[in-house]
């Protein structure tokens, strides 16, 4: 083998490192970068989590708030037009008599 032909087996070899070392560094560069962007967004989704649970905490009391004021104005509403409350319940039981008179 001649030494031409030598140093042309060299420069292929040298081609065929150079490219396998940039899909390697590629490669690593890319791992690291999709890495940092995953444990970016689980950190986001988790911050985004909890502000969700906050504001559904916020419109549970303000539901809370609203069904209270509701219930309040039911009761003033109720005592202007001369009802009052009663605390004792009454409570119907089913029996085998109907309310209907029948004819026959």
């Amino acid at each position: 083998m001649n030494t031409r032909a030598q140093i042309t087996l060299y420069d292929t070899e040298r081609k065929w490192l150079f490219a396998a070392f940039s899909i390697l560094m590629a490669s690593i560069v890319l791992y690291i970068y999709f890495l940092s962007a995953s444990v970016h967004h689980v950190v986001m989704r988790k911050e985004v989590d909890k502000e969700i649970s906050a504001r559904a905490s916020f419109v549970s009391t303000l539901e809370a708030e609203y069904i209270e004021a509701q219930h309040e104005m039911s009761e003033d509403i109720a005592s202007m037009r001369g009802f009052a409350l009663s605390d004792a319940k009454i409570y119907i039981d089913r029996s085998e008599t109907t309310l209907v008179l029948s004819t026959n």
